[in-house]
């Protein structure tokens, strides 16, 4: 038991210094972001994307062919619920918003 509470403060502790690290981050983002474009003086913008060429697979190499495979089948399942989810938001849910309206 106290093995598990010094870890659990040991693990808060981490998440408050990565919290205030990602939050110093986030602002200094945000002040160098806001003044790159203004929807109001710039009604077109860029949306550039990196584009990757290797594939899935190729991506996941580690000396460890069990957690390969379990990395493999985690990565798979991700893509399949995006794929899902931009479905059910396309076809399904204006459907189901708008379901019993007179």
């Amino acid at each position: 038991e106290i093995h598990a509470e010094v870890q659990l403060k040991s693990y808060g502790k981490f998440l408050e210094e990565y919290t205030s690290q990602l939050k110093r981050i986030e602002d200094a983002l945000d002040d160098s972001v806001g003044d790159v474009w203004d929807f109001s003086l710039d009604p077109i913008a860029l949306k550039l994307l990196p584009y990757e060429q290797s594939s899935l697979l190729e991506l996941i190499k580690t000396e460890n062919k069990v957690l390969n495979k379990v990395i493999t089948v985690y990565a798979a399942l991700c893509c399949e619920i995006k794929k899902l989810k931009y479905e059910a938001e396309t076809k399904f849910y204006n459907g189901l918003l708008f379901y019993g309206e007179g």
